[in-house]
Parts: structure tokens; C-alpha cells; sequence
């Protein structure tokens, strides 16, 4: 069973609003002409379950969504890249989400890490495969 909503019609962007990216995707989302759920991270938490579902959509592992070189992450774990597993990740993205290392755009099915704020246009068109049902 799926925790996140996952709606065809609607583009939800998860973002740090304190990140100069995370704020330029919100803006990009913002102006196309879907409806938008914009969730700031540093005001949201999401749960260990939607986070494990975020990296299910996006075809990775919790731990590939935290920014190790992040100055917080850092200050924890040290200079060394560090192996976590999903627990440790989930952990580090719920104390700290703000070391996610990109924002992350969904509409229904379909999830991408938002690296440049056009990546987000992939996400704006209609063509999603996925055909409401009357």
C-alpha cells in the first residue's frame, strides 16, 4: 500500500528552502500549470515509510538520496564517505532532511531528482502513460 499521494493531475515538489535549487524548482513548479504541493522539508517531516517510498519511485536506495559532502553531514559523520544503510538514511533524512541531495519532483508514478530546475519539465507533460479512468 502506498503512503505518498500519487496523483496524476498534480506535481508535488519535496525541497530545502533554504537550498538556492530547492527554492528555483519550487518557483519552476509553481509556474507551470499544474496543480502543485510544494513540501518544504525544513517545515514537513516526512516518515522513514515515505522516504523508502520516494527512493522505490526514483529507482534508487534511501541512501543515494543524502548529500554526503553536505556541511551537516559532515559534522556528523566526518570527511569519509560513510556506508548506511536504509535505516541509518532514513534516520539522517528525518533529523536532517536538509542534506537530501536534490529536490525531487512526483506526478503519479513518475519521480525524478530535480538536479536543474528544467529537469522538473519532464514532469509537465501530460504524455505520463497513465490514462484517468471515468
Amino acid at each position: 500500500m502506498s503512503v505518498l499521494a500519487k496523483n496524476h493531475r498534480q506535481l508535488t515538489v519535496y525541497y530545502d528552502s533554504k537550498s538556492e535549487l530547492g527554492k528555483k524548482v519550487r518557483a519552476h513548479a509553481e509556474s507551470s500549470k499544474l496543480k502543485v504541493l510544494s513540501v518544504d522539508l525544513l517545515q514537513s517531516n516526512l516518515t522513514g515509510t515515505e522516504w523508502a517510498e520516494v527512493a522505490e519511485l526514483l529507482g534508487i536506495t534511501v541512501d543515494q538520496l543524502i548529500d554526503q559532502d553536505h556541511p551537516i553531514f559532515k559534522e556528523i559523520y566526518g570527511e569519509k564517505q560513510v556506508e548506511l544503510d536504509e535505516n541509518d538514511a532514513i534516520k539522517v533524512l528525518e533529523k536532517n532532511p536538509e542534506t537530501l541531495v536534490f529536490p525531487i519532483g512526483i506526478r503519479g508514478n513518475r519521480a525524478i531528482q530535480v538536479k536543474q530546475s528544467n529537469d522538473l519539465k519532464s514532469l509537465f507533460d501530460s504524455d505520463t502513460g497513465e490514462i484517468p479512468q471515468p
